[in-house]
C-alpha cells in the first residue's frame, strides 16, 4: 500500500520532514493572480456574483500553481495581506450586488435576505423610541386610613 509513514517508496517521492520541505506552489504572485482574475470576473457581468461560482465553476485551475481547494481563499488570505486585501472587495461587491439586484427585483428578495443575513450580519432594524416619561393606564390606588380606637369605641356602644 503505497503511502503513509514508512510506506513511501523511491520511486513515488519523497517523505517530508524537518529537512525536506518542497516548495510552497501559492506564492504571494500567484495568490494576487487569482484575486485579480477574481476581481475581473465579477465585474465582467452582472451574473457574476459569488465568489464561490468562480474558484469551483468558472476558474481554470490548470492556470495556477496550486490546486484551488474550499479553504483556500481563508488560506491565502491569512498568508498575504495583498490577497486578503483582494478578497475585502470582492465580499463587498457581492454584497454590493446582491443588495442591488434585491432592491430591483433581479434575484428573489428572500434569498436576497437569507443571504445578507446569513453571510454579512445584516437584518432588517425597528426602530424603538425612548422618552424619558413613564406612561400607565392603572388607577391611582387609594389609601385610607381608619381610626381603629373609634370604630372600637363605635361598636362598644
Amino acid at each position: 500500500m503505497p503511502g503513509g509513514k514508512g510506506n513511501i517508496r523511491p520511486e513515488d517521492g519523497k517523505q517530508f520532514s524537518s529537512t525536506y520541505k518542497p516548495a510552497e506552489k501559492w506564492t504571494e504572485e500567484e495568490a494576487l493572480r487569482l484575486g485579480n482574475d477574481l476581481l475581473v470576473w465579477m465585474r465582467a457581468e452582472d451574473e457574476n456574483i459569488f465568489f464561490d461560482d468562480f474558484l469551483f465553476l468558472a476558474c481554470d485551475e490548470s492556470k495556477y500553481a496550486g490546486k484551488i481547494y474550499p479553504q483556500l481563499p481563508s488560506y491565502l488570505a491569512s498568508k498575504f495581506t495583498s490577497f486578503s486585501n483582494l478578497l475585502e472587495k470582492a465580499r463587498n461587491i457581492e454584497k454590493t450586488k446582491l443588495k442591488k439586484y434585491g432592491a430591483f427585483d433581479k434575484l428573489n428578495a428572500s434569498i436576497v435576505k437569507f443571504l445578507l443575513s446569513a453571510e454579512y450580519g445584516l437584518s432588517e432594524k425597528q426602530a424603538i423610541e425612548h422618552s424619558g416619561e413613564m406612561k400607565t393606564n392603572h388607577e391611582p390606588v387609594k389609601i385610607v386610613f381608619a381610626d381603629i380606637e373609634s370604630e372600637n369605641l363605635a361598636d362598644d356602644d
